[in-house]
């Protein structure tokens, strides 16, 4: 799995197998393609990815184990790992 980061229109931090398919799954959970969308998809380490995932999960389930948290990230596959606060 790749990770890939867009910051325009909306922030969304996604899991995917390429990089078209996280224009996919962004147009398809986060906002439409302003015809912008190729431009602004930045790959990120995984380790990148996880950091983010984990500091947002420790505010909002802080009762999580590591464990946990990391079958749970593993599983995700061409998904959104979050999104904007304002779409939330």
């Amino acid at each position: 799995m790749k990770y890939y980061e867009i910051h325009e229109p909306y922030y969304a931090l996604l899991a995917a197998e390429d990089e078209k398919k996280a224009a996919e799954v962004y147009v398809e959970s986060v906002a439409d393609d302003d015809g912008t969308l190729k431009n602004g998809i930045k790959e990120v380490s995984r380790q990148y990815a996880y950091g983010r995932v984990w500091e947002s999960d420790l505010k909002n389930r802080p009762e999580i184990s590591v464990s946990k948290f990391v079958r749970d990230f593993d599983k995700r596959k061409n998904d959104c790992l979050l999104i904007d606060g304002a779409l939330a």
